[in-house]
């Protein structure tokens, strides 16, 4: 589990590169992409726990 939790992070950080490349006037890429890291996040810890 513990492979599956790093490639998880690492695509996270790729995400997240692109979410901050994307320009401030293109609010719902933005809030689209900052939803996609809260998923993110909650997939990780919870694959974490087990």
């Amino acid at each position: 589990m513990n492979n599956t939790v790093g490639k998880i992070e690492r695509i996270r950080g790729d995400l997240k590169q692109i979410v901050d490349g994307l320009p401030a006037r293109n609010k719902i890429a933005k809030n689209y992409g900052k939803d996609a890291l809260s998923l993110i996040d909650i997939m990780i810890r919870r694959l974490s726990d087990e």
